[in-house]
């Protein structure tokens, strides 16, 4: 048996939305090392949520960005070896996989082991070159083109024809016309820095991935392929099952055999219908993002890995994992948690965090001061279950209800067969499907059967568009015995952008300011409202969707997008400058805020979504905001989202979200748990807790749920999934 801790520096620990596969790496090494095991995440910035989450890994050490230079990425590997010791380094993010390329000889110098292809390699391997070197090698891939400069983009995109998929360093997104390719074009050249986007033709076909593990002698040492059974608008895949094809094993060695690299290679391959060629769609130096799923089909290459470079003492005598008849599936997910605010200050001020010392000092318990149950558990059922584009506010608000009691039996309501809400054990019971339609009586007849199956006390929906149905319906769910918290129409309708942005309401609200808005229904009316509100300015749809532009043609890019997409009126507002805020609440029947969350948001994806907040009181926007509930006669959970404007340090309120916010689960952390006030509140039982803690920093990051195929089976075939014995007996089929 191994009887000296193995030591080993993992980066890539950011991403948001887009997961770099640092913590992937790390939770399979963490699951499948046979030994004791040390794990350093190193970072460029606290914002890498990913290294945040319990348990993972036992230090975090900042580290200089390769962006900033070879030579100071280099001093800050050795400062950080010299002080933790480590002698194994596994880089998970491009960047630093490049770096430690051309650094290579010095570390291994130095006592730092990785395994990376050469410097040469590297550049050959890199996006903006691979296809010439694809081209050279004989090998398929899919159509693609290189634009240096933005107003090029469109033609080339054009050319390819839609969909496209336009990649940058870290974000990509599958396009589906020029206005779409052009504004993520543009973020990706102001983001990256780089001297292109790549465009890339969308083959119709199955998708894939094969990684392989290549040692220091070009020999193969391990392999696993997957499929990839749901891809997002990110062209991210969120379900993926591991496979056993000998010809797309075939085809993918004989690829990563022309491109002659070492170390971890990842491949992405499509698989056109009807086709007999797999064609290459993207190359990664490293471990892939779904490790744990390796690990689950008993072929951990991260542990593989860590062996190459650490060549530890392996005990013959360790039992392999139990093998399943069947093969594991992993569904994508994300976790939500608390740091201290001092421990992250810490690590921005001494650039370390000793994560062990860190989690031995214990977080204030979730359970507030009264528990929800009425004898036999209360049975509460959530909507918006799913992380598979955005991260939907029923993951939240169930985690925050799961905290707040354990005599709770919690049911998902979910639209789409992989919300990862339905796979997530912990925090539902027993989950449903609805229906994907706008057809009311379709949805309600569901409803009412899913009701006969399993009874519900309260019911929390969590989306935008659904809101409107259940409160038509909600006199009739009363008398089936399930309880809402919801505005009527009238109230739902005057928090809507396009009255709330009419001019109906006073600009000034003595606390925050409503916006100067101009409503546009063509490319006319919109570069006219563009001039008057001045540039930079924001083109904003009327229910969701945010466009900024900086000068006439991003406007009319906007406005085409806007209506490609259905909308036939936008808004118009000048661009703020500073950072967001948000405030979080729940009203009661008498339009009351029962407890005010206001929060400052750290971090946000590319989506909006937010990744990383603290709590910051306002009062006077608190104030203010309770204010304006109570005119428009607000009942339930509802979220007004707010800029601070930098320069004349005044809030600017954006939107009102009529339902709980995506990072509501922080409330309970706090103390002031908003989803058991609304639970407690529809059941006519008024509770308000005050927050007791604001030292907490919310963060969010991406994480990995394991299922069987009979479970994806079931729920997609029989329209329900239970993951109890309890829940189980309390169904009752019809």
């Amino acid at each position: 048996m191994k009887t000296s801790n193995t030591r080993v520096a993992i980066s890539g620990f950011g991403g948001l939305d887009i997961p770099h596969a640092g913590a992937s790496v790390a939770r399979a090494l963490r699951a499948g090392w046979q030994g004791p095991l040390i794990i350093d995440a190193l970072v460029d910035d606290s914002a890498m949520t990913g290294a945040w989450q319990p348990g993972i890994v036992d230090t975090v050490t900042r580290i200089q960005s390769p962006l900033k230079g070879d030579e100071a990425f280099y001093l800050s590997l050795i400062n950080a070896q010299n002080k933790l010791g480590f002698n194994a380094f596994i880089p998970c993010l491009e960047q630093d996989i490049a770096a430690t390329a051309r650094l290579a000889d010095r570390l291994h110098k130095n006592g730092i082991n990785t395994l990376v292809p050469n410097a040469d390699k590297m550049a050959q391997l890199s996006p903006l070159t691979l296809a010439s070197y694809l081209h050279q090698n004989h090998i398929a891939y899919p159509h693609s083109l290189i634009a240096h400069h933005l107003h090029e983009v469109a033609h080339y995109a054009d050319h390819l024809g839609y969909p496209v998929l336009v990649k940058g360093a870290e974000l990509e997104l599958i396009a589906h016309n020029a206005e779409q390719v052009l504004r993520f074009s543009s973020a990706v050249l102001e983001r990256d820095r780089r001297s292109g986007v790549l465009l890339q033709a969308r083959i119709a076909g199955e998708a894939y991935s094969l990684v392989c593990l290549i040692n220091q002698d070009g020999e193969r040492i391990e392999n696993l392929s997957c499929r990839k059974l749901a891809i997002n608008s990110n062209g991210h895949s969120v379900c993926s099952s591991i496979i056993d094809s000998p010809d797309l094993e075939a085809q993918g060695l004989e690829i990563i055999k022309k491109l002659g690299a070492q170390g971890p290679i990842t491949l992405d391959l499509i698989h056109p219908t009807g086709g007999s060629i797999y064609f290459l769609e993207g190359v990664k130096s490293c471990l892939p993002d779904w490790c744990m799923l390796a690990h689950w089909a008993n072929k951990n290459l991260a542990v593989e890995l860590l062996k190459l470079l650490t060549e530890p003492e392996v005990d013959e005598t360790i039992v392999p994992l139990n093998r399943s008849n069947e093969a594991p599936l992993l569904v994508r997910s994300i976790t939500e948690d608390v740091v201290r605010l001092d421990d992250m200050q810490h690590l921005d001020r001494h650039g370390h965090i000793n994560m062990t010392e860190m989690n031995n000092c214990q977080l204030p318990s979730n359970n507030n001061n009264k528990p929800i149950t009425n004898g036999g558990g209360l049975r509460v059922a959530v909507t918006g279950t799913s992380s598979f584009d955005l991260v939907n506010s029923g993951i939240g608000v169930a985690r925050a209800l799961r905290s707040a009691s354990d005599d709770l039996h919690l049911i998902g309501l979910c639209y789409g067969t992989f919300d990862s809400g339905a796979y997530n054990k912990e925090l539902f019971d027993v989950c449903f499907q609805l229906p994907i339609t706008e057809n009311e009586n379709t949805l309600f007849e569901r409803f009412k059967k899913i009701i006969q199956m399993q009874p519900i006390d309260v019911l929390i929906p969590c989306l935008d568009g659904e809101i409107p149905f259940f409160i038509k319906f909600a006199d009739e769910l009363k008398r089936m015995g399930v309880h809402t918290l919801l505005p009527n129409l009238d109230s739902f309708e005057k928090r809507s952008k396009t009255q709330l942005f009419s001019g109906i309401y006073e600009a000034d609200q003595q606390g925050f300011i409503i916006p100067e808005t101009i409503s546009a229904r063509n490319e006319d009316e919109v570069l006219a409202a563009v001039k008057k509100v001045g540039l930079p300015a924001v083109v904003k749809g009327p229910i969701s969707f945010c466009v900024s532009v900086i000068d006439e043609s991003q406007a009319k890019a906007a406005w085409h997008t806007l209506y490609y997409d259905g909308m036939k009126e936008v808004l118009i507002q000048p661009m703020i400058s500073g950072p967001s805020f948000a405030v979080a609440t729940v009203c009661n029947h008498r339009h009351e805020p029962l407890t005010m969350l206001t929060v400052k948001k750290l971090s946000l994806c590319p989506k909006g979504s937010t990744w990383r907040a603290m709590r910051l009181p306002q009062v006077e926007l608190e104030a203010a905001f309770a204010r304006f509930l109570k005119e428009i006669k607000w009942v339930g959970p509802v979220e007004g989202e707010f800029i601070r404007d930098e320069i004349l340090d005044r809030f600017y309120l954006i939107e009102i979200n009529p339902r709980f916010t995506g990072w509501i689960y922080y409330s309970a952390t706090l103390g002031s748990n908003h989803p058991q006030q609304a639970v407690h509140t529809a059941l006519g039982e008024e509770i308000i807790p005050e927050p007791d803690k604001t030292n907490l920093v919310f963060v969010r990051s991406s994480t990995e749920l394991r299922l069987q195929p009979y479970q994806l089976a079931s729920f997609s075939t029989k329209g329900y999934l239970h993951h109890n014995r309890i829940a189980s007996d309390q169904i009752k089929e019809n």
